[in-house]
């Protein structure tokens, strides 16, 4: 009896004591852990939203200079397209450039031929008055034949006058002249052609 009341009285509030003590410094311990776990949390959370608010402000900065390079691209495009433009433009110049060029190789060509031939007609042989032809059945070309110049034609065939194509320009049979002649001028590349004998008189 006196050791129940011994534990009862001594023991149990000794225990009881120690276990509420117990309690009060793991209660204080675990507030305490959560005051410092949420303090460490704000903070976590405060400079996360600094981070994010930076981020958000580099975002906006990065928009801006995306803004610039888009334009820039844009100016660049325009640019382009307006050089591939006059890239086109100034080939079709260059076409035309060598259209032009080679007619104009064609006509100095043309030209320096003509010339050459004026340079031959002007020494070819010229007509000497009172000179005489006999020409007898065959075709006359001036002026590897005649010299051109004005002639009386004589004698009792057919003439015949040609121009440089070759066409029958003029034809005369002597023997129904009451003359008996025929006067006629000759150019270069034209040609008489005769059936019979006839005589060509060269005139001034």
């Amino acid at each position: 009896m006196n050791k129940l009341r011994f534990y009862l009285t001594i023991i149990l509030p000794i225990c009881l004591s120690v276990v509420l003590g117990i309690l009060i410094v793991v209660l204080n311990f675990n507030s305490v852990l959560q005051s410092r776990t949420a303090a460490k949390v704000d903070k976590e959370k405060s400079d996360m939203q600094r981070e994010i608010s930076l981020l958000k402000e580099r975002q906006k900065e990065l928009e801006r200079e995306e803004a610039k390079y888009d334009k820039i691209i844009e100016e660049n495009e325009t640019i382009i397209s307006e050089t591939n433009a006059l890239s086109a433009e100034l080939k079709a110049y260059d076409d035309d450039i060598a259209r032009a060029s080679e007619a104009n190789d064609t006509l100095d060509k043309s030209l320096t031929e003509k010339q050459a031939y004026l340079s031959g007609l002007s020494d070819l042989p010229t007509v000497t008055d009172g000179k005489k032809y006999a020409l007898k059945n065959g075709n006359y070309k001036c002026p590897s034949d005649i010299p051109s110049g004005k002639y009386r034609a004589e004698g009792t065939g057919k003439l015949y006058l040609k121009d440089i194509s070759n066409r029958i320009k003029d034809r005369v049979d002597l023997s129904t002249l009451e003359t008996g002649s025929y006067v006629f001028e000759i150019s270069s590349g034209e040609s008489v052609n005769t059936d019979g004998v006839i005589t060509l008189t060269s005139l001034k």
